[in-house]
């Protein structure tokens, strides 16, 4: 009996239907899944924070000037164009763009639909280049000098509207599209707390940019500087970078003028915390197939005992003992990848609806777009090519007992 023909036996014993087997299979399925699920909503997780705080386009840092503060003295502050300058000698440094406050207390007025709001804010303004990839049209956002001015409005400004505030009131879920070509009034000069002579300003909203920090609406930076009636200094400089521009480089020098990249450093702290909670997922799911390799052990030790007879048959008609291990061998790997490709399966089943079932109870306008489930095409792989040896390791040792029966004994009944 050749090596091929007990392979082949193997893999068509109808004793190992997936209905015999399941007990053997569901460690291995549980873990497969438990790991798929894990990892996926941590990947997905992770990039959708680092979307939200550094934003989607690449190659781009945000910069700020470094504080320091001793007791009740804080120092540091804004840049100037001194700054900028000395950022754009930064080898790698494309381009750098500016933001900044306007210099003095800005009120809105909006009325959306049936509901009217009156608040004071920060307006801000930023260089047209740095949101120009993000706005349906870019020409769009630039310097006005009519009462009729663009707005870009923050994403995160956007999300914390849809997530916090229109969830508790009355005011509805916004989303880009419907909030492009509204009209809104603004005074600048005066607030609630700051009254003085103030400048009526009919604002249109342009776009929504993720380049842009927690601020209130921003318009083109030239209207800031040719209205604002106090010097203005920069409070976040973005710097694009070539493509072959080094990030460490990059940042060494960044702080050699005392500048820090607050949101690079979260996106690297978030990365941080994903990579350990993946490292606990996937201890976790070790521990499982762990314990299903016990089970496969015990399994197969059963399976031996109960094939002694077929095995002293195959033994008599001229199987050799590499021959009976590499039967018991081939099994395993078999249940292995039925395992694996089931766990895998079930995996991305249960992660796509669990990620479609928790997208569903958050607001429309911040779950669009948003893939919260993403598991990466090397951790399947992974799963698919190592999950298969995990019953082989266990099926060993059983295997080399089988091999080691002596056919005599086994057809004589001892």
């Amino acid at each position: 009996m050749t090596g091929a023909a007990l392979r082949k036996l193997a893999l068509s014993d109808p004793r190992e239907s997936l209905k015999k087997t399941w007990p053997l299979l569901f460690g291995l399925v549980f873990g497969i899944c438990t790991w798929v699920v894990l990892t996926g909503f941590t990947r997905g997780a992770t990039n959708f924070v680092k979307e939200r705080v550094g934003g989607t386009l690449p190659n781009r840092i945000r910069v700020s000037a470094s504080k320091s503060s001793f007791g009740p003295l804080a120092l540091g502050g804004n840049m100037t164009e001194a700054t900028v300058a000395q950022c754009k000698k930064i080898p790698g440094v494309e381009a750098v763009y500016r933001q900044a406050h306007y210099p003095g207390p800005s009120r809105m007025y909006a009325h959306f639909q049936t509901q009217n709001m009156v608040t004071d804010m920060i307006l801000d303004g930023v260089d047209p280049e740095c949101v120009a990839e993000q706005l349906p049209d870019p020409g769009t956002f630039v310097d006005s000098t009519t009462s009729q001015v663009p707005v870009v409005i923050p994403r995160i400004m956007l999300d914390v509207l849809n997530a916090g505030i229109s969830s508790h009131t009355n005011l509805p879920n916004l989303s880009e599209d419907a909030l492009i070509g509204r009209t809104f009034q603004m005074t600048v000069g005066i607030s609630s707390f700051a009254p003085g002579e103030s400048t009526n300003i009919n604002a249109t909203i342009v776009g929504v940019s993720d380049q842009l920090g927690p601020n209130g609406p921003t318009v083109p930076l030239a209207w800031v500087l040719r209205n604002a009636k106090k010097p203005v200094d920069y409070h976040t400089l973005t710097l694009k970078l070539a493509p072959n521009a080094d990030l460490d480089s990059v940042l060494r020098e960044t702080e050699k003028l005392h500048l820090a990249a607050p949101d690079l450093e979260t996106a690297r702290k978030v990365g941080q915390a994903s990579f350990f909670v993946q490292l606990l997922a996937s201890g976790f799911a070790l521990a499982i197939l762990l314990v299903a390799a016990v089970g496969i052990a015990s399994g197969f030790t059963v399976k031996v005992q109960l094939e002694q007879s077929d095995i002293g048959l195959y033994r008599s008609l001229g199987a050799s003992r590499r021959d009976i291990l590499g039967l018991f061998l081939v099994r395993a790997f078999w249940l292995g990848v039925r395992g694996s490709v089931l766990g895998v399966l079930l995996g991305l089943f249960f992660g796509q609806v669990g990620a479609t079932l928790v997208l569903s109870l958050l607001p429309k306008a911040l779950a669009k777009d948003v893939t919260l489930f993403a598991p990466s095409w090397l951790s399947l792989l992974a799963a698919l090519v190592l999950t298969p040896l995990v019953p082989v390791a266990a099926a060993w040792l059983p295997a080399r007992r089988a091999a080691s029966l002596e056919p005599g004994r086994i057809l004589r009944g001892h």
